[in-house]
């Protein structure tokens, strides 16, 4: 696909425009139309079907009756993610083992860049009603994944996604209910972190306690994160404390592995 503007500051770069097209799509918007990917890029239609086809050659988009949905390409990524991403693939019997024994469904909750995304769920025997489930991004100030994924995250990154939430009003509640500002944001974090492990209560679905613990890849730094998503309705199987046992030792384990499999 040729950009025609090639100087940084006379507009987005092929990649973001590439985004801002795949970002029409949605659970509720699974169809878009020429029309709409010109109003997103700002250019005329006959350019932005030119784009779209591109796109659609590439295996991104498919034509649907006029129209454009995902293509093949973004399947066959999927099949690759689900399969043979390292984490997914260490994480899997672990998980399973984990459900086993606890009864309550276990999620796996990967970090990338600014984005914590649920990408593998193993249901357990009393399942928990999870409004997050596979494949959706979860919220980055709210919930167990995201309290124990900011807190081991290095303060300059920290930093720069708390003055966005801030920044943001949609996010702000959220930011603030960790700490209302950053010295006591970063002291919140800090305790959650020390301790190894976060467990929320209804702070995503109202039904649901959630308890995560931490996986790091092979740097040491925050890549993932393990949870157990318990209905609050129903007696755990075990005590609280044996649940965290259990979702830290796994976390560990597979920390272990990723460190592992990296040498």
């Amino acid at each position: 696909m040729r950009n025609s503007v090639d100087h940084p500051s006379a507009g987005p770069s092929v990649i973001q425009r590439v985004m801002s097209i795949l970002n029409l799509f949605s659970r509720n918007h699974t169809v878009i139309t020429v029309e709409e990917i010109s109003e997103v890029l700002g250019m005329s239609s006959a350019s932005a079907y030119r784009y779209a086809s591109e796109l659609s050659q590439a295996g991104l988009l498919a034509r649907s009756s006029g129209k454009f949905r995902l293509g093949p390409k973004i399947i066959e990524l999927e099949y690759l993610i689900r399969f043979y991403d390292p984490v997914i693939s260490a994480a899997q019997d672990l998980m399973e083992g984990l459900a086993e024994l606890t009864s309550c469904d276990v999620l796996l909750c990967n970090f990338y860049e600014d984005t914590i995304v649920n990408v593998s769920h193993i249901p357990g025997r009393t399942p928990a009603r999870i409004t997050y489930s596979k494949g959706l991004p979860m919220p980055l100030f709210r919930g167990s994944q995201a309290h124990v994924v900011l807190a081991h995250l290095d303060r300059r990154k920290l930093r720069r996604l708390y003055d966005a939430g801030m920044s943001d009003p949609a996010l702000r509640p959220d930011v603030c209910a960790i700490g209302a500002d950053w010295p006591r944001f970063l002291s919140a974090l800090k305790a959650i972190r020390e301790r190894g492990h976060y467990v929320s209560r209804s702070e995503l679905d109202s039904s649901v306690t959630g308890f995560a613990a931490p996986v790091f890849g092979e740097a040491g730094e925050i890549v993932s994160s393990i949870v157990v998503a318990a209905n609050t309705g129903l007696p755990l199987r075990m005590p609280e404390e044996s649940m965290i046992t259990l979702v830290v030792q796994t976390a560990q384990v597979l920390s272990q592995r990723l460190i592992s499999h990296s040498k």
